[in-house]
C-alpha cells in the first residue's frame, strides 16, 4: 500500500531529510523499513519528498532526498471550514474526513446555539493539538502533501470581520429563501481563497445571519432535510470542491 510519511519542515535541509519520534518508530517498526529502502514523506506545506534511507536510529532516521513534487493531491482552491464545534468523537470525525476530502484550514467557531462547552484556554490548546494529530493521520492517509491549519477557536462575532479576506463567503442557512450550491454563480469565477461557515444543529440565529449577509456572506441551503453539523460540514465541503472540479 502507498503510504507518505510526515516530517515538519525545520527538519528538512537542502539534501538530508529527518524523521524523529512516533514517526520514525512507525516507518522502522511497524512498515519495517531500513537503509537502503526508498520512502515518500510530505512536509504539509505543500512538497513531497521520495528519499533514500541512510541513516537509523532508536529514535530517528535520516535520509538523502532523491526528488521533490509540489502540492500532490491539492485542490486549486484553498478552502477554509469555519465549523461549529460539535461532541468530541463528531468533531474528531469532523477533521479527519475534512482533511481527506481537500480543506485547507478549519476555524473551529462558537454559534449563539452552540451547546458544546470548551473550557478554559488551556483546554481549548488540547483540543487543538488533538484535532493536529488527527489532520496529520488523515493527511498521510489521504496522500495529500498540504496539512491543514487547525486555528484558534473562535467566536462567531470575531470571524465576520474575516469575511472581506476572501473570494466568495457561503453560510450553511436552514432559511428556504436559501439558494442551492448549483444556483450559486459565485463558484462560477476562478476562485483561489473560498470560507465555508457551517452553524450547530439548530442553525444559525437570525441576528448572526443577518450579520453574515451584511458582511457579504451568501446563504446556502444543503437540502430539506436537517443534518447534524459534522455531517453539514463534510458535505458542504464535498458538494462545493465538485462544483468548482476540484472534486471527482
Amino acid at each position: 500500500m502507498i503510504t507518505n510519511f510526515y516530517t515538519p519542515p525545520e527538519k528538512i535541509g537542502r539534501e538530508i531529510l529527518r524523521i524523529e519520534g512516533k514517526e520514525a518508530k512507525h516507518v522502522l517498526s511497524v512498515i519495517r523499513c531500513g537503509c537502503g529502502d526508498e520512502i515518500d514523506v510530505v512536509d504539509g506545506c505543500g512538497t513531497k519528498y521520495r528519499v533514500l534511507i541512510e541513516e537509523v536510529s532508536r529514535d530517528f532516521l535520516e535520509g538523502r532526498i532523491l526528488s521533490r513534487t509540489e502540492r500532490e493531491n491539492e485542490p486549486k482552491c484553498h478552502l477554509t471550514l469555519a465549523q461549529a464545534i460539535c461532541r468530541k468523537e463528531r468533531m474528531d470525525f469532523l477533521i479527519e474526513k475534512a482533511t481527506e476530502i481537500g480543506v485547507s484550514s478549519i476555524i473551529p467557531i462558537l454559534t449563539e446555539r452552540n451547546l458544546i462547552k470548551v473550557g478554559g484556554v488551556a483546554s481549548g490548546k488540547r483540543k487543538i493539538e488533538r484535532w493536529r494529530r488527527l489532520a496529520i493521520a488523515s493527511m498521510k492517509q489521504s496522500l495529500r502533501t498540504v496539512l491543514p491549519e487547525i486555528q484558534d477557536i473562535t467566536h462567531f462575532d470575531q470571524l465576520l470581520s474575516r469575511i472581506k479576506d476572501f473570494d466568495v463567503c457561503l453560510i450553511a442557512s436552514l432559511n428556504k429563501d436559501s439558494k442551492s450550491i448549483r444556483e450559486c454563480e459565485q463558484l462560477k469565477a476562478k476562485l483561489k481563497n473560498l470560507l465555508l461557515i457551517v452553524g450547530p444543529e439548530a442553525g444559525f440565529s437570525e441576528e448572526e445571519l443577518t450579520k453574515a449577509k451584511s458582511q457579504g456572506g451568501l446563504p446556502i441551503s444543503l437540502g430539506s432535510r436537517r443534518l447534524r453539523t459534522e455531517t453539514a460540514g463534510i458535505i458542504f465541503s464535498s458538494l462545493v470542491l465538485h462544483q468548482i472540479n476540484d472534486l471527482g
